[in-house]
């Protein structure tokens, strides 16, 4: 089986793109749409739960509503104090499936801000 294609994001930050451009001259990056509002099955605690992984993971894309709307399911229950071991160790891994741990996180692309640069006022 070949070796799989580096994606173009991580060509960028290592190097490569700027070393072989032809190499990645044909690669685009699929376009990320955000989560979004809550859905409306939701209740007042888990909506805020929502609003919190949004905030607390900017990664997580449109295509993860089902994850997250099961998370928040699970994170209204741990804090409404109405939990066990089995629904942390549930709600830990759809926090690892979402890369919100300090392990998983690391395999995940964030999207690029743009950098502030001091000197573009006085122009090129």
């Amino acid at each position: 089986m070949p070796a799989r294609k580096k994606p173009l994001s991580l060509a960028r930050i290592d190097g490569s793109a700027a070393k072989d451009p032809q190499r990645y001259r044909d690669r685009s990056e699929p376009k990320v749409i955000p989560l979004g509002e809550p859905p409306s099955c939701l209740t007042g605690p888990q909506s805020a739960a929502w609003e919190a992984f949004v905030a607390e993971a900017p990664w997580l894309a449109e295509s993860d509503r089902a994850l997250v709307s099961s998370a928040c399911a699970l994170r209204a229950q741990v804090q409404a104090g109405d939990c066990n071991a089995s629904i942390i160790r549930e709600l830990r891994m759809h926090l690892t499936a979402m890369g919100m741990t300090p392990t998983s996180r690391q395999g995940v692309q964030t999207p690029e801000e743009p950098e502030d640069d001091p000197f573009a006022q006085f122009g090129s």
